[in-house]
């Protein structure tokens, strides 16, 4: 979760067991070649400016069995996200729990207002809202409650840790749940208000861990462990159903 500098990407092609697969191959100053599958069954390798493609290929068919593996789990997963219409009856996430969203056209509502009823997320907009105002209106409503929830899991946590980020930022994150700069900034994904509360904390936590420790040594994850000592619990959770926190 630690931001690089210099990037270069482009999209590659291999041929694993008779089949074809693409995967996009992510250039940095990184020391190590890496992969990441995503929930999307997107391949996503990352490795360091100068790495020859034959060694990159070599990488790959040494990890063909768990590639393939996995792509497999990821499309035999349950259709759990379904495309959001913006429309009655849509299910959205918020700290865990899943709602229906309820729309309530009020001509009297002079701004938009999201609450709450037992099972359902109800929003109250002003008379023929279209799609893209209600998605607008949303997604406004998610990062303005992200904001609140993650500084002020930043105000519990840093105390514990000992240090302070210079400057947290709430934004979208296409790849990420978090990262932190080598300047003592810290990046967080809105998406998160979406998940349970614990999985939150556990990013929070990561990431201010990286204000001691800028990598993922042992020592990092000791330090991780010290203050959530169940964190694999929750980077579990993540890893399995982060693609749930969808907003499309």
């Amino acid at each position: 979760m630690i931001k690089s500098q210099k990037t270069v990407e482009t999209l590659s092609r291999i041929n694993l067991d008779g089949k074809e697969m693409e995967y996009y191959l992510r250039r940095s100053s990184r020391r190590t070649v890496s992969i990441m599958i995503k929930n999307t069954g997107q391949v996503i390798v990352a490795c360091p400016l100068k790495t020859p493609l034959a060694y990159i290929e070599k990488f790959l068919f040494e990890k063909e069995k768990w590639i393939l593996k996995t792509l497999t789990e990821i499309q035999e997963k349950p259709a759990r996200v379904m495309k959001k219409t913006f429309d009655n009856g849509d299910l959205f996430y918020y700290l865990g729990k899943e709602y229906k969203l309820k729309i309530v056209e009020n001509n009297i509502t002079k701004k938009p207002n999201v609450r709450f009823e037992e099972e359902l997320m109800v929003l109250e907009i002003s008379d023929n809202p279209d799609k893209e105002k209600i998605k607008s209106v949303l997604k406004k409503w998610y990062i303005s409650k992200a904001r609140e929830l993650l500084a002020e899991r930043i105000r519990i946590y840093s105390p514990l840790i000992g240090l302070s980020p210079k400057k947290l930022a709430v934004k979208e994150q296409k790849t990420r749940w978090g990262s932190c700069s080598s300047k003592g900034n810290i990046n967080l994904n809105w998406k998160l208000v979406m998940s349970p509360l614990p999985v939150a904390d556990y990013v929070v936590i990561h990431e201010l861990c990286h204000l001691k420790e800028m990598n993922h040594s042992k020592k990092f994850w000791g330090i991780v462990e010290a203050i959530m000592p169940d964190y694999k619990v929750y980077r579990k959770w993540l890893k399995e159903n982060g693609y749930t926190l969808s907003f499309e």
